[in-house]
């Protein structure tokens, strides 16, 4: 159950933290931009509606398409700052997964003869297993 949450909330995770990243990026970047005045204020209301991703997707030629660069470095900070995020969680995860396994042994081991050993039945005989 713990691994199916994961793998749900997982990429949603990942998605807000790049995205939310990439947008402040993408702002702070275009406010220092050398930009035509158009093409900024252009790549600043598509930004503003759809984020940096929007003005990535603008075709060339488009009103404020001239930001692509700019769009495109801030996804790639953002989504760098989401996977490092992902691997400090990994890297915590199997922390607790090594401490959480201090001094559990396996059961399962052979005797020396080399044969398995059988298990009991409900009633504690292995006869009854096998002849059941």
């Amino acid at each position: 159950m713990l691994r199916d949450l994961g793998f749900a909330l997982g990429p949603v995770v990942v998605g807000a933290v790049a995205l939310s990243n990439a947008g402040s990026d993408f702002t702070v970047s275009l406010s220092g931009a050398d930009l035509p005045a158009g093409q900024a204020a252009a790549a600043r209301a598509v930004a503003e509606a759809g984020g940096p991703v929007a003005v990535n997707s603008l075709p060339p030629g488009a009103p404020g398409s001239a930001a692509h660069g700019l769009a495109l470095d801030a996804l790639g900070s953002g989504f760098g700052t989401a996977f490092l995020v992902c691997g400090v969680a990994a890297a915590v995860a199997a922390a607790l997964t090594a401490f959480g396994m201090i001094g559990i042994r396996s059961h399962r081991s052979a005797p020396s003869g080399g044969a398995a050993p059988v298990p009991p039945d409900r009633d504690g005989s292995p006869e009854s297993a096998l002849a059941g």
